[in-house]
């Protein structure tokens, strides 16, 4: 058994570079991590129907023959994992030091680690569906805040331009790019507005709230 995973708290990155590896190999399966951000939880909820994600306790108990990693270089404990399985890791961030020196690597200086995919998928791209390519649209500019971060680079605005001419939609995307606040926040920022206070400390504005809801 073939499986991939990636990191905990996952973002729109993570599940982007999870799809792309799997789209790479469908004999392998993708992993969810046990926690993801609330804004990927609500595009799952959509439309997880149209995505092949797997969860921790549905893998069958089998030998573990290779695990490729992807937006991480942290390897969770998994069952059917052994000395001889091979380990992958295809990441865009910096190489841990202490990463273990019998696993291949491949680490791209890029904005987002789904642009590797994207890249590799790019002749293929218009034979997937509509989810597939805004999820990976919404991986790239999630960790390049659309664009507008300093580690973006070429290859993600290129990789951007090939799923919008694939048919990802914008239109998705844009619902999942800034979720909106929960009741929870709403009742929070609300509180802390409502007892907001400028004090002048020697001269500087210093802006203090409450939010203990009294």
């Amino acid at each position: 058994m073939n499986v991939i995973l990636t990191h905990e708290q996952a973002d729109f990155d993570a599940l982007g570079a999870l799809l792309g590896a799997w789209l790479l190999d469908e004999t392998a399966s993708a992993v969810l991590p046990a926690r993801l951000n609330r804004n990927v939880k609500r595009f799952l909820n959509l439309y997880s129907s149209e995505l092949s994600f797997v969860e921790f306790r549905d893998l069958p108990s089998e030998t573990v023959h290779k695990v490729t990693l992807v937006d991480t270089q942290s390897l969770v404990t998994l069952k059917g994992f052994s000395s001889k399985t091979l380990v992958q890791v295809i990441d865009h961030h910096p190489q841990r030091d202490n990463l273990d020196t019998r696993w291949q690597t491949n680490l791209e200086k890029t904005g987002s680690c789904t642009t590797i995919f994207v890249e590799k998928l790019k002749e293929h791209l218009t034979s997937f569906s509509v989810i597939h390519n805004t999820l990976m649209l919404l991986g790239i500019y999630e960790d390049t805040g659309a664009m507008t971060y300093a580690s973006t680079t070429a290859r993600d605005i290129r990789a951007v331009a090939a799923l919008v001419e694939a048919g990802a939609s914008l239109r998705i995307a844009a619902d999942f790019l800034n979720p909106a606040l929960s009741d929870e926040q709403k009742a929070l920022a609300e509180r802390l507005m409502a007892t907001a206070q400028n004090l002048d400390i020697h001269g500087k504005i210093i802006l203090i709230a409450s939010a203990d809801g009294s």
